[in-house]
């Protein structure tokens, strides 16, 4: 089947994915992914039969019919063969949590599909459902599940049964970060110093976050009061990425959103100082982050339709932001000149807050 034909089914897409609501006629497909005991090594007393497979299937068209949600059939997108089954479910009908649930055909592990649908199903979740926290229990020991969920963005903070296997082992519990809105001064004022320690961190690892390495504290302290100064005008919305209490709810990352609402910018913002911290690159809170931050200007910004931002070539945010569904809109080869000798391109982005394409 072509990904036309798919049509409005369609969910999600990766590089190399796309994933789309169930049907019941998905039932073969269920049936040959998860009557596999290859792929429940792990766990081979959770490997359904038949009947408890058509439970389940129908179970996921239901949720789909319920919440707009649920587990989805995942396609190839060279092939259009059925090759998994991944998506986000309100664990237990609990519409405060989220578990993150993939399972792919045996001969297609290996090939980081699983990491690539995790990725996208984290960063989906932060944007669309923030007010439900991201989760998935995995058995622990299934080493490559658990570095797939911490490579996705989620962090393990204990350990959990399940519910209806009390017998069962306890499993590894890893909850999602969670990105907050800063809309006072005296709130930001509180983490003033864990972001300007951030700032630093990023700085110096030669993040483009306004500053060569090597800036004074003092400096960039300086710059984040000015941030402060617009967040108490509300000019400007600082929003912070932390990790689950339970592991100490550290700041992972930030971005400010500055909009102008003035004629004729009233309905466009602009995203500045995104950074997340440089020990944890690879962990996909970049994306998390940016994801996020595009759902807080969905909601909080009511009056603004379009975002921008611009980047420093020569660090390879292009393809980030490419992938994240931002357009290059204009570049200034050598635009921005870091010393005497170091011109960098000043590139320019934009995307719509609602996804659709660019008029």
């Amino acid at each position: 089947m072509t990904e036309a034909a798919h049509g409005r089914a369609v969910w999600l897409t990766t590089p190399r994915l796309l994933l789309r609501r169930p049907r019941p006629d998905d039932l073969g497909d269920y049936l040959r992914l998860h009557s596999d005991p290859r792929t429940y090594a792990h766990a081979p007393a959770s490997m359904p039969g038949p009947e408890r497979c058509r439970e389940r299937l129908f179970a996921d068209v239901a949720d789909w019919e319920r919440d707009d949600l649920g587990y989805a059939v995942v396609v190839d997108r060279a092939s259009g063969a059925v090759i998994g089954w991944a998506g986000l479910r309100h664990k237990d009908s609990d519409p405060s949590e989220l578990n993150l649930y993939y399972r792919l055909a045996h001969d297609r592990l290996g090939d980081g599909l699983g990491r690539e649908i995790a990725r996208a199903l984290v960063a989906w979740a932060v944007e669309h459902r923030p007010q439900a926290l991201v989760t998935a229990m995995v058995d622990r020991v299934n080493t490559a599940s658990l570095r797939t969920s911490e490579r996705a963005g989620l962090f393990p903070v204990g350990l959990r049964q399940l519910r209806d296997e009390p017998d069962a082992e306890p499993m590894t519990y890893l909850e999602a970060p969670t990105l907050a809105v800063v809309t006072s001064r005296d709130a930001a004022e509180a983490s003033r110093d864990e972001v300007v320690d951030l700032w630093l961190r990023v700085n110096d690892a030669g993040g483009a976050v306004g500053f060569l390495p090597g800036a004074p504290r003092a400096t960039v302290a300086a710059a984040f009061d000015r941030h402060l100064a617009d967040v108490a005008d509300e000019r400007s919305l600082l929003c912070l990425l932390r990790a689950p209490e339970a592991v100490g709810g550290s700041l992972l990352g930030l971005g400010l959103w500055e909009h102008a609402r003035g004629f004729p910018h009233e309905h466009v913002a602009g995203l500045v100082r995104l950074m997340v911290d440089p020990a944890l690159q690879g962990r996909n809170l970049g994306r998390v982050l940016l994801g996020g931050m595009v759902g807080v200007a969905r909601r909080e910004l009511p009056r603004v339709e379009l975002l921008r931002l611009d980047y420093r070539g020569g660090l390879g945010l292009g393809a980030f932001y490419r992938g994240a569904g931002w357009t290059e809109v204009g570049r200034v080869p050598g635009g921005l000149r870091l010393t005497a000798t170091d011109h960098r391109d000043d590139v320019a982005m934009a995307r719509r807050v609602d996804g659709a394409p660019l008029r």
